[in-house]
């Protein structure tokens, strides 16, 4: 069972990433930088973040994943001493692409590693996936969140002690723990069925490798959920410091939405067949169109001042919105990786795939929203991501109803 400690790894490693960004751009906010100098931290970390993924595409194995996330640990660590030297906002840029270099050591070659741990032939792909999600969107959910606290009670300098010593502690864990990834024989790394039950009641297997390779799919929904997520990362900072929201507020509702994110992936643990279906895959991206919209009309002049509950009703839709929204990337990350790791002979490249396609995303919308929002207003850039999501999603009908009329079986 102490293989399954494997999955604190992406826990912390995005704690150290999101109290990084979180840290980084609420400084520049704090400065009165544009909304497009504070998209530009993400926009670092994303250009260099596709980079790397294209390099490491060819090179990570399962015989050298532990050793370069080892390497990326320590480059996690070297990062935090670096953003307390320095504090030009072109050095926090440059900084961020080395920390960006640092995540695409950490994240790709972990997915292959988790797979060469997995060693179940039954439930091992939706399991490691769910986890995996659950594990990363958790970190996620913590790092702004306790950097909210440390940075309005404490300093932001000891954000980066904290991300530090998480660092080496992390690759002092993937040394102990690797020694669970010796017995990746091909049966465990590419599993194509899954079978679970309870109480010795056995379900039907599914035979994944039979069904219809939907990963480009994924990239669609996911490239459109990934650009709808920056709305949230980029506007929040420069959101929190016009209606002067506490920083432990800001990190608050970045977390949440990453903490539900966390439990919807935690939460299809034991789906088996949701992935290749319209009514639920559709579901959810009605979740992110919701989220979206709630969130361009808590940022409405006409909610000042109206309070319920003791509480801002500005702040109460940033809260339910991005509850809306964490549904939707739950179920998209966890698309994401099921499909790559399910197929029998291309993971290690659509893994490569899936985090470019993040990469990009994260130069993408960044871009897009910051520029909405100097040019326009903060409303702009949330109608703009809606239709986006909506285009996406209405692909998806039409072709997964073409899928279904052509194969003449429809998955219940």
């Amino acid at each position: 069972m102490t293989r399954f400690l494997i999955y604190l790894f992406p826990a912390l490693a995005d704690v150290i990433i999101a109290a990084a960004m979180f840290v980084c751009s609420n400084r520049l906010a704090d400065a009165g930088r544009s909304g497009t100098e504070v998209a530009a931290v993400f926009i670092a970390w994303a250009v260099m973040y596709v980079v790397t993924n294209q390099i490491l595409a060819k090179l990570v194995t399962s015989h050298n994943a532990a050793a370069l996330l080892i390497v990326a640990n320590l480059l996690f660590s070297a990062t935090a001493g670096a953003f307390v030297l320095f504090d030009g906002i072109w050095e926090i840029y440059a900084i961020m692409g080395v920390l960006s270099v640092a995540s695409a050591l950490f994240f790709l070659p972990f997915q292959v590693f988790m797979k060469a741990v997995e060693p179940d032939q039954h439930q091992g792909v939706v399991r490691s996936a769910a986890i995996y999600i659950f594990a990363w969107s958790m970190g996620y959910a913590a790092g702004p969140f306790v950097a909210g606290f440390i940075y309005q009670w404490l300093g932001w300098q000891w954000c980066f002690a904290l991300t530090g010593t998480l660092g080496l502690l992390t690759a002092g864990g993937v040394q102990l723990l690797k020694h669970h990834a010796k017995h990746h024989h091909a049966e465990a790394i590419a599993p194509s069925q899954a079978r679970s039950g309870r109480g010795g009641r056995e379900v039907e297997a599914v035979n994944y490798h039979a069904m219809d390779d939907l990963a480009w799919l994924g990239w669609v929904i996911g490239g459109a959920g990934v650009l709808g997520l920056y709305l949230f990362l980029v506007l929040l900072p420069s959101v929190g410091v016009t209606f002067a929201m506490p920083k432990s507020q800001v990190g608050s509702i970045v977390a949440l939405l990453y903490f539900v994110q966390a439990s919807v992936g935690l939460g299809l643990l034991r789906s088996r067949t949701w992935m290749f279906r319209l009514g639920p895959r559709t579901a959810f991206a009605a979740f992110g169109i919701l989220g979206l919209a709630g969130f361009g009309v808590s940022l409405l002049p006409a909610l000042d001042g109206i309070e319920i509950f003791a509480m801002p009703l500005r702040t109460l839709g940033l809260y339910a919105s991005v509850v809306c929204y964490g549904v939707f990337s739950g179920s998209f990350f966890f698309g994401l990786v099921f499909h790559a790791l399910v197929h029998p002979r291309r993971s290690a490249r659509y893994v490569a795939i899936n985090e470019t396609v993040v990469g990009l995303g994260g130069v993408a919308g960044p871009v897009l929203v910051g520029t909405l929002a100097d040019r326009f207003n903060s409303a702009v850039p949330a109608a703009t991501l809606i239709a986006i999501v909506a285009c996406a999603a209405i692909l998806q009908i039409v072709m997964l109803r073409k899928r279904s009329q052509d194969s003449g079986v429809r998955i219940q």
